[in-house]
């Protein structure tokens, strides 16, 4: 409720109760009673309507001010404000009045309070709804009011309890309306906001949709290249595996005709009882080498196949420099000469004494460049040098860069050259310079491609200089000290010295006494192999019996059981080595029978998967007398 003008001190004089004339009293009050009463039921109750009223009845009863307390019932106490204002005062509610309203609700329960003038300033009267006080009335006056104004207080403050709830009632449903009204207005701007953000929900899922859809598409083709990719590995390791078991049974069909030819050609070169013919011993010595060269071929061919397969070696141990002339000449020494070609070893003063590398493949490499060289060259030479460089290599080979030393071994030959078009074809598998059916010069073209590879399996690289018709230089940059695993080595792979005759072996004592009355039970499905293994075995003077196939062999052993060692062939038709030798090592009586498993079946793996059968030694096809003859004196002894 707002203010109104401040009552003037000197009123309706007409009006006014003097206390003179009780007649004019009752007048003036009935008329005011009436005028209120009128305007009390003519008007719906609201704020600005008890505004009026109130500063109506300050007005009737010369208050120059006045206000109206109320008391709002609200959680957790009751909350007081000024709902109506007449004159100069105040929204501020004191201390004391809130005492007052407390006086009141403490005494709530009487019917009427009455108006209570404290001094000649201030009156006080409670408003009452239904015996209720719902607020106070506070009039400043000047005088002390009359009997009739009192009356008139009364009579209006008892009307006005109901007025003031109604007037409540109105305000609260104003607020609430306005609450309303501002939650409505909240609400659409909440829905406008919704719906924008729903359409940009919509346009998202849009997006998602598509994007799933695309993502879906995406899926859809890596898992069929992921498919065609495991179809693709399935194949491959199929193919691997085909080509394993095709290069192990390659290399026993290899391997078996060579093993008795090798061994015969040999007995026959050895000419024991002086029967043969210079011819004929030269025939026996071109047997045998053709035979070398058949096995050198075989043993290139697997050498490729476990580069590809990465399940080649390196047994990294001690070589010594000042070697080089004596392998020169034990390897290549009657080549050269045969072709009337000067061979030669450069070592300069400054050539470490003394690698850390792998001897055995280290030499396999220049085996075949010196082979390559020798093979390309009719006229001049070939020179071995060996040194230590610093530079030459690829920039990129972190190996060399960070090795303390690089060691060069340059082979330089005079030969055909090669163009340089070939010189990077040479190194593939199967490839030569010259490919045509009329070439001059045969051989596989695997000899480069294996010692590209066990090059870079040592750390290190080949290089290749050559012009048509000026010669060619291989030179091979390897560390001086070469990192890597080194294997556990066992009885038959130590380093041994090889080159003895069959004859030098069968005349030294310790393999005489060792082997002399022993017998042997040789077990193999080729008579060849059997024959050949029989006279080598009878030459150190060993009884020696044979059975063509396993069923036989077990057979033989169990009518007659004195066999001091069995030589078991691992790969014969119906029942394979490794069934017999489990048969044997299951029986009590053959437990501890020695069987040297001496077979042509020679992959990776092939030694352990006999051993685990249990093989007391294993020899591979083609057989070398020295290491037939340790590995018997190995178990025998």
């Amino acid at each position: 409720m707002s203010g109104c003008a401040a009552i003037p001190p000197n009123g309706n004089v007409g009006l006014r109760l003097n206390g003179v004339v009780e007649n004019g009293s009752a007048i003036w009050l009935t008329e005011n009673i009436t005028r209120f009463d009128r305007m009390l039921s003519a008007h719906e109750p609201n704020e600005a309507f008890g505004q009026f009223i109130f500063c109506e009845l300050a007005l009737a009863v010369q208050a120059p001010a006045a206000r109206l307390i109320v008391v709002q019932n609200e959680m957790p106490k009751p909350k007081l404000r000024v709902a109506a204002k007449c004159g100069k005062t105040t929204d501020v509610i004191s201390a004391s009045d809130e005492q007052r309203i407390r006086v009141l609700v403490r005494e709530r329960a009487k019917t009427s309070l009455g108006a209570k003038q404290n001094g000649a300033n201030e009156l006080t009267l409670p408003v009452l709804n239904d015996g209720v006080p719902t607020g106070l009335m506070m009039f400043k006056v000047s005088h002390s009011l009359s009997a009739a104004e009192r009356q008139l207080l009364d009579h209006v403050a008892g009307r006005f309890g109901a007025i003031l709830k109604s007037i409540e009632a109105d305000v609260r449903t104003q607020r609430l309306l306005r609450q309303s009204e501002s939650l409505t207005r909240e609400l659409q701007n909440q829905q406008v906001w919704l719906k924008h953000t729903n359409d940009e929900l919509e346009e998202k899922a849009r997006m998602l949709a598509v994007q799933k859809i695309e993502m879906e598409t995406r899926n859809r083709e890596i898992e069929q290249a992921r498919l065609a990719l495991q179809e693709q590995a399935q194949q491959l390791a199929l193919t691997s595996k085909y080509k394993s078991e095709f290069l192990a049974n390659m290399s026993h069909e290899l391997r078996t005709p060579l093993n008795s030819m090798l061994l015969l050609a040999r007995q026959l070169m050895d000419n024991r009882e002086k029967t043969l013919t210079p011819k004929q011993l030269e025939f026996s010595k071109v047997i045998h080498s053709a035979g070398q060269e058949l096995l050198q071929l075989v043993n290139d061919i697997l050498d490729l196949a476990k580069i590809e397969a990465g399940k080649i070696s390196i047994e990294i141990g001690e070589y010594t420099t000042a070697d080089l002339p004596e392998f020169l000449e034990r390897n290549f020494h009657l080549l050269a000469q045969s072709k009337n070609l000067e061979l030669k070893v450069e070592l300069p003063d400054t050539l470490p004494q003394t690698l850390q590398t792998d001897a055995r493949r280290l030499e396999q490499i220049l085996k075949n460049l010196l082979s390559n060289a020798l093979k390309f060259t009719k006229h001049g030479g070939v020179t071995l040098r060996a040194e230590e460089v610093e530079s030459g290599w690829r920039p990129e080979n972190n190996v060399l860069n960070s090795a303390p030393g690089v060691i060069a071994f340059s082979v330089t030959d005079t030969g055909i050259g090669i163009p340089p078009e070939k010189q990077k074809l040479i190194f593939e598998a199967f490839q030569q310079a010259d490919g045509s059916t009329s070439r001059e010069y045969g051989g596989t073209g695997l000899g480069l491609t294996i010692s590209r590879e066990l090059a870079a399996l040592l750390g290190g690289e080949i290089h290749l200089q050559s012009e048509p018709g000026n010669g060619s230089t291989f030179t091979l940059y390897i560390p001086r000290t070469t990192i890597a695993p080194v294997p556990q080595t066992h009885g038959l792979r130590e380093r041994l010295q090889r080159g003895r005759t069959i004859e030098q072996l069968a005349g030294d004592p310790h393999a005489s006494e060792s082997l002399r009355g022993r017998s042997a039970l040789v077990v193999d499905d080729d008579i060849r192999n059997i024959f050949a293994l029989t006279s080598l075995l009878e030459r150190f003077e060993m009884k020696v019996v044979s059975a063509e196939e396993g069923q036989a062999a077990l057979d033989y052993l169990e009518s007659n059981g004195c066999i001091d060692v069995v030589l078991m062939d691992i790969m014969m038709p119906g029942m394979d080595g490794f069934t017999v030798i489990q048969k044997l090592r299951h029986s009590e009586r053959f437990k501890l029978l020695p069987i040297i498993a001496v077979t042509a079946k020679a992959m990776k793996g092939d030694r352990e998967k006999c051993l685990r059968a249990g093989a007391s030694e294993y020899v591979t096809k083609p057989i070398d007398p020295e290491l037939l003859l340790n590995a018997l004196k190995k178990i025998l002894q």
